[in-house]
């Protein structure tokens, strides 16, 4: 095993905007029969009184849905690592309705697990501008802009039930691709991205102490013939200000090289996620990022459904890589996770 690579990423994680744009087969439209498929899933979930966070793939059959979802899975494991959704009608069911779906869906990629230290495992991502000022607040809960990065999980998926009135756009980016444009342009860069930094755990780590870092995390790491990433400008740079071990100017400058390669027009994907849109990426091959936005006046808010995903099955990262990257975010006031994954099922209110 070992953390550094030194040659271009040949493999079909490493598009670019214009691949993405011109063959669009990762998008899967759902169908009459598809929708159909769902509702009969949903209705037998209800009648054995079962909601989400409850019950596993197994209990929510989509034999109809079973090729797509085969695809899907194939695309997000060993293909481009993104995947859009589209056609799901967000308007047809109640919110417990919505989530049962969306949990039964999520399942059939993995185990769900917890995204915040409530616990929760199917969250609300939109602005909350009653939530206390906090210079550890993570920036899904506000309508500023967010930057690059990935999440501590393998698979980032997000179900768009409102979209805000101005701004909110999803961009994606390979970080496969970003990788190789360093590697061409600036490869004196990737030893300090292979032995990586400190991260911020902005009061999320184990100790909930909101000054503690992470031991050096690397930002590309690879093993077992596979390159990922884990990256977050934000939490870098924070990690070593509480560190006191400030970034020297080389190192910022590699930092800021992934950021600034994934919001090129070369390598970035916009995207704006209408309701009833799933996006469903591979977060270690994937850089996603959001445009702020403004709500609407008459109250209605920018309101997406998130769900971080573990697949099954031996890792390929590294046992160190992996600690870090797929460990979510432990719940706090001893809550834990279900066998199923699931977890404290908070009451998520698009219009709170």
């Amino acid at each position: 095993m070992t953390h550094g690579k030194r040659e271009i990423v040949n493999h079909p994680s490493a598009w670019r905007r214009a691949d993405l744009l011109q063959d669009q087969s990762w998008i899967y439209p759902l169908e009459d029969e598809d929708l159909q498929d769902i509702e009969r899933a949903l209705r037998a979930v209800q009648k054995r009184d079962r909601i989400w966070g409850e019950f596993p793939a197994a209990e929510f059959p989509l034999p109809t849905l079973a090729v797509k979802l085969r695809s899907m899975q194939a695309e997000i494991r060993s293909g481009r690592g993104v995947v859009l959704v589209r056609g799901f009608p967000t308007t047809r069911y109640d919110m417990d309705e919505l989530k049962t779906i969306y949990w039964g869906l999520g399942c059939h990629f993995g185990t769900v697990i917890s995204n915040n230290t409530a616990g929760d495992f199917v969250s609300a991502v939109t602005n909350r501008p009653d939530m206390a000022p906090d210079a550890n607040r993570r920036l899904n809960t506000t309508n500023q802009l967010l930057d690059p990065h990935t999440d501590p999980t393998d698979i980032v998926m997000l179900l768009s039930i409102e979209k805000a009135m101005q701004g909110g756009l999803s961009s994606l980016a390979s970080a496969t691709a970003v990788y190789n444009e360093i590697l061409r342009a600036h490869p004196e860069y990737l030893e300090v991205l292979h032995r990586g930094f400190r991260r911020d755990a902005r009061g999320n780590g184990p100790t909930g102490d909101p000054n503690e870092v992470s031991a050096y995390i690397p930002v590309y790491d690879y093993a077992n013939g596979e390159l990922s990433c884990s990256y977050g400008r934000k939490v870098i740079v924070d990690g070593a200000r509480k560190a006191r071990e400030p970034l020297t100017e080389f190192e910022l400058a590699a930092v800021d090289a992934i950021r600034d390669l994934a919001l090129s027009d070369e390598l970035r994907v916009d995207m704006m996620l209408e309701p009833g849109d799933i996006q469903i990426i591979n977060n270690f091959r994937t850089l996603h990022s959001r445009s702020g936005y403004v709500d609407h006046p008459d109250g209605r808010k920018r309101y997406l459904l998130r769900m971080w995903i573990n697949v099954a099955g031996p890792s390929l990262l590294s046992p160190e890589f992996a600690a870090y990257v797929r460990r979510g975010i432990l719940p706090r006031a001893g809550r834990s996770e279900l066998a199923v994954g699931g977890g404290a099922l908070s009451s998520l209110d698009p219009n709170h």
